[in-house]
């Protein structure tokens, strides 16, 4: 156990996110350190929002040696916090980086578990960062670490976050608490239940089953951390996709089982029908197959307002928020989604034509940046009749200007890759791929549409009727893609097309920006 001497405290730092119970955490450590006899002080700064910033809670700890109340610190200073936890890794992360966790002093306890960034989910391809450089940023600063997935352990126990980490405290010996008075602290407290209870124990024995081992500079370090990885699951062929090769057979089979949920069985079949014309072209290629199968069914199953609708009632996603929500069996979730339609989803649920001409009209009258702001429980009656006539209204979707559009796109896409089979085979698959661009709703889909078209105007085009030479089409379309999902704005695209334009001479018209 880690005792503080006579005059200088033992220092704790808490980086715990909205909702995961921080402050009761830093209320149980006050009263274990009161119960135990020592002098603690505790301070926290709340965090800006769930994601964007932790709360942050400060304690020290430091003996009774007389009845003189010691001054102690109201904020931690870098390089001087003796046990750093985190609820969260890229929390962890930041700690670090701020400088709060050092190789000659610091204990590290952290969740391996994310919860992701707004930037992390709104990149225009998989934009998760990586919890393996994480960790070993984390591992190399520390002194020793007790990193584990904390969530994991609590939803297997049916606890709540902060007691798995109050038992881990109390178990890895860091603070100059006993067990005891920690466990006291729980059971004595406002929120005591049984659930803080399994949680406390469960955090002990991971304390315990993770003994200290030397790590490569000599000192005490926990055992390595194996972040869990899903398996990515093998994805079954059917009947109908035995004419492609087993690589894209799968793909297809998953992408028509979608479709069919999408709209219906007809509808998967114009799917399987543009892939069988392009699989009996010659220079078809099993990669290029692949990723036409997976990328075509994302497109076709665009995300309208019927789709959205149909998403959130699945019983899936409220299994999912309940899970989240740490809800016990016969607890009430009251379950609330904030959207806010503009005139292209409301007018593109409507028949081509209407729809086109009050798109229209919206636009010359300044409305299309406009947004109706709505808030519908869909756990409760009036909510949930609304989404489910949206949902069921699907059926009217291949007369609506939304869909008109998407397979106006569709055919464009898939002209491009069949004249590149016939001109340039190596860039087919690098124009398959730009099918990832266009993606989502509001300004999300109006961004990537955007970069697509610009793409197709200054490189896709070029290359395909001759202006540029046909070897230089696919480093130019990989080029501007990557450019684009780095930045959805557009200004390294802009700046990748002018470049791309220099090198291969072209006298082309500048690129045309687009609206920030």
């Amino acid at each position: 156990m880690t005792g503080p001497s006579d005059t200088t405290p033992v220092r704790l730092l808490i980086a715990a996110m909205g909702g995961e119970g921080g402050g009761v955490l830093a209320g149980w450590l006050t009263e274990a350190a009161l119960d135990t006899g020592l002098w603690v002080q505790r301070t926290s700064v709340p965090g800006v929002a769930q994601r964007t910033g932790a709360t942050t809670y400060y304690l020290e700890f430091l003996p009774r040696t007389g009845p003189q109340r010691p001054v102690m610190s109201l904020h931690p200073a870098p390089g001087r916090v003796d046990v750093m936890v985190a609820t969260e890794l890229l929390e962890a992360e930041r700690m670090v980086r701020a400088g709060f966790v050092t190789p000659d002093r610091t204990t590290l306890i952290a969740s391996t578990h994310r919860t992701f960034t707004v930037d992390e989910k709104s990149a225009m391809s998989d934009g998760r960062l990586d919890p393996e450089p994480m960790i070993a940023t984390c591992r190399s600063f520390s002194k020793s670490d007790l990193i584990h997935d904390l969530s994991e352990v609590a939803t297997r126990h049916s606890c709540h976050l902060n007691s798995v980490v109050m038992g881990l405290v109390a178990g890895a010996g860091v603070l100059p608490l006993s067990e005891e008075s920690c466990r006291k602290a729980i059971q004595s407290g406002k929120r005591a239940s049984d659930a803080n209870l399994r949680g406390f124990e469960a955090g002990l024995a991971l304390a315990q089953d993770r003994g200290a081992v030397p790590n490569l500079r000599g000192s005490k370090g926990a055992p390595p951390v194996v972040i869990a990885r899903t398996p990515t699951p093998t994805l079954a062929a059917s009947p109908e996709t035995d004419f492609l090769p087993p690589e894209a057979a799968g793909f297809a089979a998953e992408g028509m089982r979608r479709l069919t949920d999408f709209q219906n069985a007809d509808y998967a079949n114009v799917y399987l029908d543009h892939l069988r014309r392009i699989a009996t072209h010659p220079a078809a290629t099993a990669d290029m197959l692949s990723a036409l199968a997976r990328h075509m069914a994302v497109r076709m199953s665009y995300e309208d307002t019927h789709r959205v609708a149909q998403l959130k009632l699945r019983q899936a996603r409220l299994s999912r928020v309940r899970a989240e929500a740490k809800a016990r069996d016969g607890d009430i979730v009251d379950v609330a989604e904030y959207m806010k339609p503009g005139p292209e989803e409301i007018f593109g649920m409507l028949p081509k034509h209407l729809g086109a001409r009050l798109t229209a009209f919206s636009e010359r009258k300044g409305w299309s940046s406009k947004s109706i702001p709505m808030k519908v429980r869909t756990t409760r009656f009036s909510g949930f009749i609304r989404l489910r006539f949206l949902a069921t209204a699907r059926r009217w979707r291949h007369h609506s200007l939304r869909h008109s559009e998407e397979m106006a796109w569709l055919t464009t896409w898939l002209g491009h890759i069949e004249l590149a089979l016939d001109t340039a085979p190596e860039a087919a698959v690098q124009i398959v791929e730009t099918a990832q661009l266009v993606r989502g709703y509001g300004n999300t889909y109006k961004r990537g549409l955007q970069n697509w078209r610009l793409i197709e105007t200054e490189i896709i085009q070029p290359g395909l009727d001759g202006t540029l030479k046909p070897d230089m089409l696919a480093d130019g379309v990989i080029q501007a893609r990557l450019a684009a999902i780095k930045d959805p704005d557009g200004t390294a695209l802009n700046k990748t097309i002018s470049a791309f334009r220099a090198v291969a001479g072209s006298s082309a018209k500048p690129a045309v920006q687009l609206a920030q």
